[in-house]
C-alpha cells in the first residue's frame, strides 16, 4: 500500500518531517518487512508520529488527538514494538548513523553509566520502591550513553535497588549484544575495588569511578560525568520521562528510547552539526 502523500505541513512539533521519515520507513522494513498476511491498511508513519506526541507531552493514550490513528491501534503498535525490542534497534541504528555522520566509529569504545530515580505513579506500583538517598518513592532510571551523550542501553528498576547493586544487571544487558566497550566512567555511587574487578574479568573493560574534587563545595562539573548528566537533561524534556506512568519497566524502558530517538533524528537531519566539545572515544 503507497504512503500518504498529502500531509498537514507543520501540524505538530514532535511530528517527524520528510526526511525524518525516510530515514525511519527505511529501518522499520528492515525490522519488519510485513511480507506475509494483509496489506498493512494504517499509516505507520501517523502510528509514529503519535508515538512522539505523547511522549513528548506526556499525554494519556485516550487523549491522543483525532487526527491521529485510533489511540488503540497506536497502543497496540507501541507495545508490539516494547515486546520485540524495536526501540531499541532503532536507537541503535540512528546513534551510529549519527556516529558516523560526525567522524566518529560507528561504535563507540568508551562510556558513561549514572542512574535518576523518577517518582512513580498509581500506574507504576509494580517493581517500584524508595530511594532513601532522594527521598522519592518509585524507580529508577539506569542509562549507559556515549562520550557524546548519545543513549546506548537502558534498564529501569525499583528506586530502592543501590546503584552499586543494579550496575551489574546493567552492564550485563550492555555487553549482552558482543560490544567491545573498553572503558566506563561512573560517579562515587559505583565505587569499589571489587565491583570494577568485576567488570574487568567478566567483560575485559576498565571501570573508573570519577570523584569530585577535595577542593570546593556546591555544584561541580566534573570530568566525563557531566555528559550523562546532560542527557538526562535532554530527555527529561519529553513530559511523558517527568515521572514514571509505565505499569511495565520495559514500556519505561522504551519511553527513553522513543525520547533519545527523536532526538537523534534532529541531530542527524540537520544539515551541519557541530561536535560537542567533549574528549573522543578511546579508539
Amino acid at each position: 500500500m503507497p504512503w500518504p502523500q498529502e500531509r498537514p505541513a507543520s501540524r505538530y512539533p514532535s511530528d517527524l518531517t520528510d526526511e525524518e521519515w525516510e530515514i525511519l520507513q527505511a529501518i522499520f522494513e528492515q525490522l519488519d518487512p510485513h511480507t506475509r498476511g494483509r496489506p498493512r491498511e494504517v499509516d505507520l508513519r501517523e502510528v509514529v508520529n503519535a508515538i512522539f506526541y505523547l511522549n513528548k507531552t506526556g499525554c494519556q493514550w485516550r487523549y491522543l488527538p483525532k487526527d491521529f490513528p485510533h489511540y488503540t491501534v497506536v497502543s497496540y503498535y507501541y507495545h508490539k514494538w516494547v515486546d520485540n525490542g524495536t526501540w531499541e534497534q532503532i536507537t541503535t541504528a540512528l546513534r551510529e548513523r549519527f556516529r558516523q555522520k560526525i567522524g566518529r566509529n560507528a561504535e563507540p569504545s568508551a562510556a558513561i553509566i549514572d542512574s535518576q530515580t523518577v517518582k512513580g505513579t498509581s500506574e507504576s506500583v509494580e517493581e517500584s520502591g524508595y530511594d532513601g538517598g532522594k527521598k522519592i518513592k518509585g524507580r529508577k532510571r539506569h542509562i549507559v550513553v556515549d562520550t557524546i551523550g548519545c543513549v546506548i542501553q537502558v534498564v529501569v528498576h525499583a528506586a530502592n535497588i543501590h546503584d552499586s547493586k543494579a550496575a551489574r544487571r546493567v552492564l550485563n544487558e550492555l555487553f549482552k549484544n558482543g560490544r567491545k566497550l573498553q572503558k566506563i566512567w561512573a560517579d562515587m555511587g559505583y565505587k569499589g575495588k571489587a565491583f570494577a574487578a568485576w567488570v574487568k574479568a567478566q567483560f575485559g573493560c576498565d571501570f573508573e569511578v570519577v570523584n569530585r574534587k577535595e577542593k570546593g563545595s556546591g555544584f561541580q562539573v566534573l570530568p566525563r560525568r557531566w555528559v550523562v548528566e546532560r542527557t538526562f537533561a535532554w530527555l527529561i524534556r519529553s513530559r511523558r520521562l517527568s515521572k514514571d506512568y509505565e505499569r511495565k519497566s520495559a514500556s519505561s524502558v522504551s519511553q527513553v528510547y522513543v525520547s533519545s530517538i527523536r532526538l537523534l533524528l534532529r541531530k542527524i537531519t540537520q544539515e551541519t552539526v557541530s561536535e560537542p566539545e567533549v574528549a573522543c572515544d578511546l579508539a
